[in-house]
């Protein structure tokens, strides 16, 4: 019922007065229905003025908090959950079976926090400025200032946003970034992201911002959701080569070769607004990644590592914002060796004693365990990503046997007074194997000038 002061009026001069004329207009006037404004009259004359009291105005509320209730909410945020966001803070302290706040929300959350100076690490550029200003008035503790470099970064120009694809799988994005894990630790964090979806797709700690660590954040995109097309990236040495640009056979770039054979275009520039969803994801994840790993109890990198996919699982459910209007799904099922796929490769030239050199350390190149009679041919070295050694030559594997020199020098008699017959080898390099023609592609220059001195 309206109880406004204008209504309140009209209720007063229709009780009084006599005249239904006066008390129809009064009725248009009150915006009313007849029965609640004739109800609404002998209620009055009943009770008089308390029927404009309500009945619950010194009742409490049955759900009203208390203010102890807020500082103690203020208090655990300040002591345990200091380096998470406003929304992750409400999960956790929801889930924590130590306080019973199974009812909180993100607005009473938002408005307690906020209302003690406390910023969200996700906080607009807008409120970062705000607050820093009022903490530079009010002169507050140490520990409640904002960086001075909060300030700046608000005045940074803001670019406009690129659309979307609109196909999941069709471009990749992929950067690394650094994160203060302890004050003697900060680790480089490599990570891709779909830019259809805004999927998180891997993620992988390491000690500096590595080719390695690229390769060991690609292996649970390759494989839980296979091969994509695009792969955009800044113009690291990883990525991209100067060389490239002018002869692409040349390229002696490690990832280049990987991303050859498995039919990824790597797209690279200086520009952060190239890659604008990944360097997004980065901001999201400093401001929730701090809490994890203490909720995980986690002490080193290799157990950060363990508990990544568990911390990717929940970035995907609970903290990205997903995308869903895409319309066709680009990710093609991968399945490959990634032990050998993804492992170091480099050139070895055979030696007149059929054996190659590799980390100090001489090796026989063996069809299972007979040595190959290919004097003087440069053959391709993988160290796999579980430290094993093998050669490949066109579209074949081979294993790897060490010898010391006194093993080698016996392995010598035995050769020549035997005699090891050659292997039969290609005399050319067949085009329906993927990694023949990368291998060809990857050192297209020496294996063709091998190919006019030698012959089989």
């Amino acid at each position: 019922m309206k109880t406004n002061k204008h209504i309140q009026d009209i209720i007063r001069e229709a009780a009084l007065s006599r005249d239904k004329a006066a008390k129809r207009e009064l009725l248009i006037k009150s915006g009313g229905s007849r029965s609640w404004f004739y109800d609404a009259i002998k209620k009055y004359k009943e009770i008089g003025e308390a029927f404009f009291i309500h009945k619950n105005r010194n009742n409490k509320h049955a759900q009203k908090r208390t203010h102890m209730q807020a500082l103690e909410i203020s208090r655990i945020f300040r002591d345990e959950y200091l380096n998470c966001n406003f929304r992750d803070f409400m999960r956790y302290l929801k889930a924590d079976k130590r306080y019973d706040y199974q009812w909180v929300s993100y607005s009473y959350i938002y408005n307690i926090l906020r209302s003690k100076n406390h910023c969200s690490k996700l906080a607009h550029k807008k409120t970062i400025k705000l607050l820093a200003k009022e903490e530079e008035l009010k002169n507050r503790p140490q520990s409640l200032l904002v960086p001075s470099s909060a300030t700046e970064r608000a005045k940074e120009n803001i670019h406009i946003a690129r659309p979307r694809t609109q196909r999941r799988g069709h471009v990749v994005e992929a950067d690394a970034t650094f994160w203060r894990f302890s004050d003697e630790e900060i680790w480089a964090l490599h990570g891709y992201i779909d830019e259809a979806s805004g999927e998180v797709l891997g993620l992988y700690f390491d000690h500096q911002e590595t080719t390695e660590g690229y390769f060991n954040a690609l292996k649970p995109v390759l494989k839980n959701y296979g091969t994509f097309e695009v792969l955009r990236t800044d113009k690291r040495r990883t990525f991209w080569s100067e060389k490239k640009e002018s002869s692409p056979e040349d390229s002696r770039i490690q990832f280049a070769f990987v991303a050859k054979n498995l039919g990824i275009d790597i797209q690279s520039s200086i520009s952060p607004q190239f890659k604008p969803r990944i360097e997004r994801l980065w901001k999201t994840i400093k401001g929730t990644i701090t809490t994890f790993m203490e909720q995980n109890k986690v002490t080193n990198i290799n157990e950060a590592n363990l508990v990544l996919p568990k911390f990717v699982e929940y970035l995907n459910n609970h903290v990205v914002t997903l995308q869903k209007d895409f319309t066709t799904n680009s990710f093609k099922k991968f399945e490959g060796d990634l032990n050998i796929i993804l492992g170091h490769k480099s050139i070895r030239v055979v030696a007149r004693d059929l054996t190659v050199t590799y980390e100090k350390k001489k090796y026989f190149i063996c069809n299972f365990t007979t040595p190959l009679n290919i004097p003087r041919r440069e053959i391709m070295i993988i160290q796999c990503c579980d430290g094993n050694l093998i050669a490949s030559l066109g579209d074949n594997y081979y294993s790897m046997i060490e010898f010391d020199n006194e093993m080698l020098y016996k392995s010598k008699v035995v050769l020549e007074n035997e005699g090891v017959k050659p292997e039969d080898m290609p005399q050319k390099i067949k085009n329906n194997s993927v990694w023949a023609q990368s291998n060809f592609i990857f050192f297209k220059k020496k294996y063709s000038s091998w190919y006019k001195k030698h012959s089989y």
